[in-house]
């Protein structure tokens, strides 16, 4: 196979200059990694690279870097030197050889070697897709183990046998093949089946399902490996639900849930509040039907009650996925409220009074419309999502499509209208608040006449001495 040309590799000028320096103090500067790898597959390249440099002691090494600004070294042992500048964020290391020491991820002895090959240090690579380079000082592709030839038969395959010392590297299996839809050789998936997970640190685990839900067109394809990897063996709550039959529309619930998560994972923008509500968004999709689970449920039919049991597995599988208390807040409500949407869509005519605030309180009505209309299109096989349609549009008017209402009576009001302070305001701002709901307090001075009235007529929540 033919390699790619060097413009496949598009370099800066600091870049450059940097790869210069080194090679003027006898070192070989070579592009490793992600990078290599993503321009390849035509992905926009970013201005984070890895450097791994040949031939050169560590210290002479980050005296070259420390020409182009401060230097960091992170990482046990000798590490990583980071180096960050306007122009780019470079991660630099000299090769390394690695002995297992221990569990885990960590559990290895890490002794720098400048003179090995690069063929060498590529061995201790996982996949094949991670262990080209590029030389750029003689603009040379390397690949001694065919990533190259992989990649574009859009194959994931180990490197070789310091594959099974590493158990993450199973749930990188996992994320790599959703990623970048790669189909992952048998050969693989057999070293993979053969490690033990629970040596992996809960942080560990919560990254690769972060990379794998968050950057993945299309994350069905690296969670449909995950029974066959031995990574729903830590999970018992999605085990449970990968094992059920079809029910009568001829699909597992499984499956069904796959084909929501993708249609949920929409692009969005990277960090920030939105890229952490769309990625409760995406758990919550996983998790949706986990109350087919639940005894007596795996085939009931989709309601209230199928909602809620599974609101309960879903806490206790993200407790071992993920030590972030939000994620673990906000997502189990998306389960437990999800049919109220398909529920509220058929008495739309005759809604109940209050219904859309107090789901509001609930849940954000956005990020649980974005949820159903996922679902409903999965189950009617279009882009057509009514239901969701019409609770945005429900929401808006009703003025709970960003955020829940604010209660319009609030302490102060009372104060100045001659009441002491005491634990019965509370009780009184929540009566106010529950007409609000309601639609039958719209502005503040219908609050506040409804509790002029309240006081005229002594009708106070538990009054306390002196209260006027």
């Amino acid at each position: 196979m033919t390699p790619p040309a060097a413009a496949a590799f598009p370099m800066t000028p600091e870049l450059v200059r940097l790869a210069r320096a080194v090679g003027q103090e006898g070192g070989r500067p070579v592009l490793v990694g992600g990078w290599v790898r993503d321009c390849l597959l035509g992905i926009p390249h970013s201005k984070d690279f890895d450097l791994e440099v040949f031939g050169m002691e560590p210290e002479r090494l980050k005296g070259v870097l420390t020409r182009f600004g401060p230097v960091h070294t992170v990482g046990r042992h000798f590490g990583v030197l980071k180096l960050n500048t306007k122009d780019g964020e470079y991660d630099v290391s000299v090769p390394r050889r690695e002995s297992k020491t221990g569990k885990g991820h960590r559990g290895f002895w890490v002794t720098p070697d400048p003179a090995m090959t690069f063929e060498q240090a590529a061995a201790r690579r996982d996949f094949t897709i991670n262990a080209m380079g590029y030389s750029l000082l003689d603009q040379a592709f390397l690949d001694p183990f065919r990533g190259y030839e992989d990649l574009r038969a859009g194959l994931l395959r180990h490197v070789g046998p310091a594959f099974g010392e590493d158990p993450l590297r199973v749930l990188r299996a996992m994320q790599f093949a959703g990623r970048f839809r790669l189909s992952i050789v048998p050969e693989t998936i057999a070293i993979c089946r053969q490690q033990n997970l629970t040596e992996l640190a809960r942080e560990r685990l919560w990254e690769e399902f972060r990379k794998l839900l968050l950057r993945a067109e299309r994350p069905s394809v690296g969670l449909a490996y995950a029974p066959e990897l031995g990574v729903l063996t830590l999970f018992p709550e999605l085990e449970r639900l990968e094992a059920l039959p079809a029910d009568g529309s001829g699909v597992t619930p499984w499956l069904r849930t796959l084909a929501v998560v993708d249609r949920a994972a929409t692009p969005q923008e990277r960090g920030g509040a939105a890229e952490h509500a769309h990625l409760v968004l995406l758990l919550a999709a996983l998790s949706h039907e986990l109350g087919r689970t639940q005894p007596g449920l795996g085939a009931a039919p989709y309601d209230a009650a199928l909602a809620e049991a599974g609101a309960a597995p879903t806490e206790k599988w993200l407790t071992r996925l993920t030590s972030e208390l939000d994620v673990r807040r906000r997502t189990p409500p998306l389960v437990r409220n999800l049919a109220q949407v398909a529920a509220l869509y058929a008495c739309r005519g005759n809604l109940p009074p209050g219904a859309l605030p107090r789901l509001a309180l609930k849940v954000p009505i956005a990020e649980i419309a974005r949820l159903a209309a996922a679902r409903e299109a999965v189950l009617s096989g279009s882009d057509a999502a009514p239901q969701a349609a019409w609770l945005r549009e429900a929401a808006a008017r009703e003025g709970v499509w960003e955020k829940p209402l604010s209660p319009l009576l609030k302490g102060r009001h009372l104060l100045e209208l001659g009441l002491t302070p005491g634990a019965y305001l509370g009780e009184l701002i929540n009566e106010a608040y529950q007409l609000q709901l309601d639609g039958r307090l719209t502005t503040l001075p219908l609050a506040l006449a409804w509790a002029r009235n309240r006081i005229e007529r002594g009708e106070l929540p538990r009054t306390p001495q002196g209260a006027v």
